[in-house]
């Protein structure tokens, strides 16, 4: 079993009720870390943080000052940062006969422009070492139609990752990314009043079932645990059920 007691975690994307950052918040707090959580919105972070013990900080992925204030915060307040998540994200969706640039850019800032500047922010608190963490997507290796922009800023940014973990190998900061299925949070959950798509992924799934924001956040913090995944650097894992090789 991890334990992250003495550890500092850093969360932005942690301002939905059921997603994937809320998540990952209350595992890091069960297993003892002091967790900061970020997001766009304030009231639900700061029910969040009430509820873990935590403490809030309002960001906005897409602005650099607001990242750099975040991870200041944290290391203002606790003193060090072990652990940076970032989880956020939006779902994009349209063929590439219909886009234009004003409708690509969105998804750019901020799952890629807005994700490798929380890399550099994080690396820059990171001064004994740590674990940087994304959230990306198996359609970044699975390629849906439709899908040309949201996939293509994930797939972009785990190719980052990976620099990055090149980069800061020295300084002992880790970076890695989960590639998730698809996971009812409150982006998708309009998807999973669909039955008969959801029958068809499930189909798709070696293990038989969907993934849950629970199995999503275990991964996370396996790869945040320096004892458990120490030695575990630029790699992208899937948590899909196997649904990343598929099956016949």
């Amino acid at each position: 079993m991890s334990d992250l007691t003495g550890k500092v975690a850093v969360v932005l994307g942690a301002s939905g009720e059921k997603n994937f950052g809320s998540e990952i918040s209350r595992r890091f707090a069960r297993a003892g870390a002091r967790v900061v959580v970020a997001g766009r919105r304030a009231g639900p972070l700061q029910a969040l943080a009430a509820e873990i013990g935590g403490l809030a900080v309002a960001t906005d992925i897409t602005r650099e000052a607001q990242l750099e204030n975040l991870f200041k915060t944290a290391l203002d307040e606790y003193g060090r940062v072990d652990i940076a998540v970032n989880s956020s994200g939006g779902m994009a969706n349209a063929p590439i006969a219909e886009l234009d640039a004003d409708s690509i850019r969105p998804t750019l800032e901020v799952s890629f422009i807005g994700t490798l500047l929380f890399f550099k922010h994080a690396a820059a608190v990171m001064v004994n070492g740590g674990s940087v963490i994304t959230i990306s997507s198996l359609t970044a290796r699975r390629p849906p139609a439709g899908y040309a922009v949201y996939a293509g800023a994930r797939a972009g940014i785990d190719y980052a990752m990976q620099i990055a973990a090149v980069e800061y190998g020295a300084q002992g900061v880790r970076f890695n990314s989960i590639a998730a299925g698809l996971i009812e949070t409150d982006m998708t959950a309009a998807m999973f009043q669909m039955p008969e798509l959801v029958q068809t992924f499930t189909e798709q799934i070696p293990v038989g079932r969907m993934g849950t924001v629970e199995d999503v956040a275990e991964a996370v913090l396996w790869l945040a645990d320096d004892k458990t995944s120490g030695f575990i650097n630029g790699q992208i894992l899937d948590v899909s059920g196997g649904q990343a090789i598929g099956k016949m």
